[in-house]
């Protein structure tokens, strides 16, 4: 009997682990900025998930900014930016780039979808 209800216990920890400890994960995403645009344009993460971004520019220096969550980083070519921060609430946020690149800068826009 004692044996059937610790295997059952050690089942069921290894269920809820594998289902509930989505929250609070690590996401690696690598960003590619260039005159105009971001790859991927859509970064998609996990409410609560630590979210650590490489981000690079295959030309000129940008900025990546999030404005609504403060998120403001020079990105200089061949020096990737590391930004990490915490998944904020479900919801899209908008990402554009803070630094003049080109006359085509205000079409630089992506986006982060909080699932």
């Amino acid at each position: 009997m004692r044996k059937t209800i610790f295997f059952t216990f050690l089942g069921l920890l290894s269920l809820a682990e594998a289902l509930g400890c989505r929250s609070g994960a690590t996401e690696h995403i690598k960003v590619t900025m260039k005159k105009y645009s971001f790859d991927p344009a859509v970064i998609r993460v996990k409410s609560g998930d630590t979210v650590e971004l490489e981000v690079s520019s295959a030309d000129v220096q940008h900025g990546f900014s999030v404005p609504r969550l403060g998120i403001k980083e020079p990105v200089q070519p061949g020096t990737p930016a590391k930004i990490t921060f915490k998944a904020p609430a479900k919801g899209e946020y908008g990402i554009e780039c803070s630094v003049i690149c080109g006359p085509h800068h205000e079409d630089m826009q992506a986006k982060l979808v909080v699932e």
